[in-house]
């Protein structure tokens, strides 16, 4: 009998309206892909931000993964985070995306009300449902990443804020280094003493459309604010508590210094004593300056409160997320399983900062460090944000608003009335 050509099978496959055998093993481009029953194989690509930490970590589990699955390739590509989003909506548009991504959990609902990624699949991880699946991570690990009762991601970098403090410049200001600040009130009393010359006290983030919601999200909701009332689609920012969040945020810092990474950097030179950051800082800070020392030179501290009010803190969350329209999702999946386990999860931790919230991750010898508890006890406040497809244009928005008012451009009532307008306009 004469052979039929590969060619022919997989063209009769495609008029019959039937997968072959051979169409089924293969992606679009010929490689072959994994599934249960293949098992992990093929290429996968992988789109992440960049950091130098996690990049040399991620780097060292691609090659681990590799030795133990070697029909597997995996090819990352590091992307300045401010840029990230935009090289991810431009993919999404051309039918081109990457198998696997790190996204943002706050962008999420524009990504997936727009079908652009993929349902968590629980039977990839070994689980019969969500629910069993959620039993293996820490409570609410998986709220940033659900979206209309649909789960798309795995946690990673899993986030409340913490204030940082040099305790250096504590004690060159003659203030405890052991006494942080407690409330905001406070901040701003230390941040009078610790402002001399060129350095000052606390310095917000500037720019950012995520680190805008992070910084001020603590300052109104601690305040019995919102940035954005979601149920009704309006801004909250002209209002008592929201002015007052305003005002108090562009009294604090010195908007005209400058860093190449913004606060983080004025924070590792020591130009600031205060930031307001997540629990990655601990090792984000000695690779920006190798002579600041955790517990020696800088600290951490539990984010503030206003005196007398409830403790509120802003988390954020990464999610490992698919593509739908990804080339390689079974052992897309399979390598974010794998890098769940508990050996992986406390190398990337002590390594990286970065924490994926396993059940017990709290247990694990590199989260028994200060930061790590904090972040444990601040879980239970900690606020992540407004849930909407047009995430973006508000806090863009939120951000323009917080920008004019520390640069003195325009009043906080101004400000506040200008947002809520936008927020009208965007809601709409």
């Amino acid at each position: 009998m004469t052979a039929i050509p590969r060619r022919d099978l997989l063209r009769a496959a495609a008029l019959l309206g039937v997968a072959s055998p051979l169409a089924t093993a293969c992606g679009s481009g010929g490689e072959p892909v994994g599934s249960k029953e293949a098992g992990p194989q093929g290429p996968v690509i992988a789109w992440m931000h960049h950091e130098e930490a996690n990049d040399k970590y991620f780097n060292t589990k691609i090659a681990e993964y590799q030795r133990q699955f070697p029909k597997v390739t995996i090819k990352p590509l590091y992307v300045p985070i401010a840029n990230l989003d935009t090289k991810l909506s431009t993919a999404f548009t051309t039918g081109s995306p990457p198998d696997l991504i790190k996204v943002g959990a706050w962008t999420l609902a524009e990504r997936a009300s727009k079908g652009q990624v993929a349902p968590l699949p629980p039977a990839e991880f070994g689980a019969g449902s969500i629910d069993e699946l959620k039993s293996k991570f820490d409570t609410n690990a998986f709220a940033a990443l659900t979206y209309k009762d649909q789960v798309y991601g795995i946690p990673i970098d899993f986030n409340s804020v913490h204030l940082w403090y040099r305790r250096d410049r504590f004690e060159q200001a003659g203030l405890d280094p052991d006494k942080p600040p407690a409330t905001w009130e406070e901040v701003e009393e230390f941040g009078r003493k610790l402002t001399t010359g060129s350095q000052v006290g606390l310095q917000w983030q500037l720019a950012d459309n995520i680190w805008a919601m992070l910084n001020f999200l603590p300052l109104i909701n601690g305040l019995g604010g919102r940035i954005v009332d979601e149920a009704s689609g309006r801004g909250g920012l002209n209002t008592p508590e929201g002015i007052q969040a305003l005002e108090y945020y562009g009294r604090q810092g010195n908007p005209k210094l400058s860093d190449p990474v913004g606060a983080f950097g004025l924070f590792a030179k020591g130009t600031s004593a205060m930031l307001v950051s997540g629990r990655f800082t601990s090792s984000l800070i000695p690779a920006l300056n190798a002579k600041a020392k955790l517990g020696e030179t800088f600290d951490s501290a539990v984010v503030p409160s206003w005196a007398g009010k409830e403790k509120v803190a802003s988390g954020y969350s990464w999610g490992w997320m698919v593509a739908k329209k990804a080339k390689n999702p079974y052992t897309a999946w399979h390598f974010v399983n794998w890098l769940t386990s508990s050996g992986s999860v406390d190398q990337q931790l002590a390594t990286t900062g970065l924490v994926t919230p396993t059940a017990g991750w709290q247990k694990l010898p590199s989260a028994r460090d200060k930061a790590s508890q904090q972040l444990e006890d601040q879980l239970a406040y900690t606020d992540f944000g407004p849930v909407l497809p047009q995430w973006t244009e508000t806090i863009k928005a939120l951000l323009d608003a917080l920008e004019s008012v520390i640069h003195k451009q325009r009043p906080a009532k101004d400000a506040a009335v200008a947002f809520d307008a936008a927020v009208g306009r965007i809601l709409k």
